[in-house]
């Protein structure tokens, strides 16, 4: 934790404050807007002095809100295809083996952050009112250790967040950020040990804000310190920021000014620095903002949400809603025409006239007035309203951008063509949010990578989110000596320069569902293709035991295609199941069965001597599934000699070698040499167990041999 002076202090609360007003400022004009968005959506759609009005008058003021209806669609689309990242290596210091492992390192902070609802809820806010954010945290892993995570955690107000000049979309190029919050005194006095802030009327930042009479403001200050330094290359290549003293200008081959960076985070109070440290980050501020629509009209930068464009089409629908409902209403009242002696007596009665049914009303004769009382004829109902009630529907949806195809509404489109066209226009009209989110999930990878060297900065093993939803562990910096006896990192996560890259699409879940659909109807188009990927369709499910029974449908596959798995997994990844053998399925007692605790040791990398042994194992399984080829051949001669000798009579030890048996070609006269030409006799069954094969004997050690579970030598 570090301290300031009072005079730095000082320096730091007038910067906060000059920076927020300043910001303030600029981006007013669009706050206001995007909070009265948020409001729009929340069923406050009427002007308020129109709704008293009405309201006074005893009028109906209806709210048919449409605008939650619009932004479901947007907001249940990204969910559907969530973006994924994906690291990549961009030096020559960093390399695809430590990429991978990064990959599933933020795969795993993912997971443990359950970031896809913190997205959701940044993307929902983002589409409802252009203003949505995430950000990045470090946490003690427990309570006994010193070793810290990251987490991507949630910001309930993005409209807090105020951020310096900057041109990029993700805000990296800003100076600073600031995250306002306003606290109860009683409460910061409690999480303090402080005395809020005094209230004085009077002092300009009670103007601004940071003190009323309840409660004080605290914010957030991330801020880049930049210390600037000269940085030099020299003749032999060598790049640094120091010279040894009496360095000749002759070994400079160039040189040019350069900064370093330090993100310091501040909290601040109106008139305290309550606490400050500095972001284990190099590059970054931790604060990933997610914008709706972005327009930039004489300098000045215009943001808005989804709703924004169809605000007045909405409130014209919640008038003509309530102005029809109103006509309809009032049939029933009209008044009565009557003369004063007809109701004379009876005046109670006539009063609830139109609150009560009663089954008669008492009239008295007026001879001015012949006969008795009559309703006024009631209004008609005019088709103009059921005609402005449509065209305001529809305006609704042109100024949004989302047709009745998009929202899953019957139109006027009939063919299965149409409907995907006119849903893909909707799309298109809504995708600068979804791509707007894809930037925004492609820098919260950055700040994670920022992150890495410091979180992972020792020998440690990790653990790594894979796409299937499962974890594996990895040790990382394991230091190694070559063959030269030269050290060197393997997995080095604190050298070389990595970046992320973005895809969309559906979630693993979505795929794996549409691989199954699909394969069951490839299946159904080409039955004979079925035998052949019985394995593969069993691991596409989701039953309990699905892999079990992938790996015994293995047995059934062709014995070509099981050698060539077999030769594949000769380089198959650690921790991956091996090919069962050919013989027979795979028992306790099967060779090269890995122990229970063998997930754990997966991770590591293997020693010479196991990868000798892995090697001899997959010749043992290529050997033996060449000998279930060969006897598959002998089975497939008996079964032809047998229906030879059921057609012709003629047994195989009849025959000689030099023999033909000649059989009519129905089609065209020809005749064709027998298979039994290529026999000699039956051939006796051999059991594959009474095949000889050659013993190796492999040398383990035996700790090794012991962990590992296997015979002391390789004989089936």
């Amino acid at each position: 934790m570090l301290k300031t002076t009072e005079d730095k202090a000082r320096l730091i609360l007038k910067e906060v404050q000059d920076r927020l007003k300043s910001a303030e400022s600029k981006d007013g004009e669009n706050r206001e807007a995007a909070l009265d968005d948020l409001k729009f959506i929340a069923v406050e759609q009427w002007p308020d002095h129109i709704r008293q009005q009405r309201e006074a008058d005893q009028r109906p003021c209806l709210t048919v809100n449409k605008m939650p209806t619009y932004l479901d669609q947007v907001v249940g689309d990204q969910r559907m295809n969530r973006p994924q990242l994906l690291v990549l290596p961009v030096d020559n210091n960093a390399d695809i083996k430590t990429a991978k492992v990064l990959n599933g390192w933020i795969k795993h902070i993912w997971r443990i952050s359950k970031a896809d609802s913190i997205i959701d809820n940044g993307f929902e806010h983002a589409a409802a009112c252009g203003y949505g954010a995430v950000r990045v945290v470090t946490r003690y892993i427990d309570e006994m250790s010193f070793d810290q995570e990251a987490y991507i955690v949630p910001v309930e107000n993005a409209l807090a967040i105020y951020w310096g000049d900057h041109v990029e979309y993700d805000c990296s190029d800003s100076d600073y950020c600031i995250i306002i919050a306003d606290m109860n005194r009683e409460e910061f006095k409690r999480t303090y040990k402080k005395e809020p802030m005094p209230f004085n009327s009077t002092d300009s930042r009670f103007v601004d804000g940071w003190c009323t009479k309840d409660k004080v403001r605290i914010a957030e200050y991330f801020v880049k310190e930049k210390e600037p330094f000269t940085l030099y290359e020299l003749i032999d290549g060598t790049i640094t920021d120091s010279l040894p003293p009496n360095t000749p200008e002759s070994s400079i081959k160039n040189k040019r000014d350069s900064e370093k960076i330090t993100i310091k985070w501040y909290l601040v109070s109106g008139n305290d620095v309550l606490d400050e440290t500095e972001w284990i980050g190099k590059k970054y501020i931790p604060v990933v903002p997610i914008w709706g629509k972005e327009l930039n009209v004489g300098g000045r930068k215009y943001l808005r949400g989804l709703i924004r464009n169809g605000k007045d089409s909405q409130r014209m629908y919640n008038y003509w809603n309530s102005v029809d409902t109103e006509t309809i209403a009032l049939q029933p009242k009209m008044p009565y025409m009557v003369t004063a002696k007809q109701i004379a007596g009876h005046e109670a009665q006539w009063r609830q006239i139109h609150q009560q049914n009663f089954p008669y009303v008492l009239v008295n004769p007026d001879p001015k007035a012949p006969g008795w009382p009559k309703r006024e004829a009631p209004p008609q109902i005019s088709s103009a309203f059921a005609t402005k009630i449509a065209q305001t529907d529809q305006d609704i949806k042109d100024t949004i951008g989302l047709q009745k195809a998009s929202l899953g509404m019957e139109s006027n489109e009939r063919s299965g063509v149409a409907i995907r066209e006119r849903k893909h226009e909707g799309d298109v009209g809504v995708y600068a949010f979804y791509d707007n989110l894809s930037r925004s999930i492609e820098q919260i990878g950055r700040v994670l990578l920022d992150v890495a060297p410091s979180l992972l900065d020792t020998q440690k093993k990790i653990r790594l989110g894979l796409d299937d939803g499962t974890v594996a562990f990895k040790e990382v910096n394991i230091p190694r000596t070559d063959e030269e006896g030269n050290q060197y990192t393997e997995i080095d996560v604190t050298t070389g320069v990595y970046d992320v890259a973005v895809s969309a699409g559906p979630s693993f879940t979505t795929q794996r569902s549409e691989m199954r659909r699909s394969m069951t109807e490839f299946i159904q188009y080409a039955p004979g293709i079925a035998p052949l990927i019985l394995d593969l369709f069993a691991k596409a499910q989701d039953w309990e035991g699905a892999e079990e029974i992938a790996k015994r449908a293995e047995f059934l596959l062709p014995p070509e295609i099981r050698e060539e798995l077999a030769a594949q997994r000769v380089e198959a990844p650690e921790g991956q199941d091996r090919l069962p053998p050919a013989s027979s399925p795979p028992d306790e007692t099967n060779l090269g069965r890995l122990p229970e605790n063998s997930s754990a040791e997966a991770s590591e990398q293997p020693s010479q001597e196991e990868q000798e042994l892995t090697q001899e194992q997959v010749e043992l399984e290529i050997l033996m599934v060449k000998l279930e080829q060969e006897k598959a051949k002998l089975d497939g001669i008996r079964l032809k000699n047998k229906q030879l000798e059921a057609e012709t009579g003629i047994t195989a030890a009849e025959v000689s070698t030099e023999e033909k048996v000649e059989q009519p070609n129905a089609e065209e006269g020809m005749v064709m040499p027998s298979v039994i030409e290529e026999s000699v006799a039956p051939m006796p069954e051999i059991p594959v167990s009474e095949i000889p094969i050659p013993e190796m004997e492999v040398e383990i050690p035996e700790e090794e041999a012991a962990m590992l579970e296997l015979p002391e030598n390789l004989a089936p």
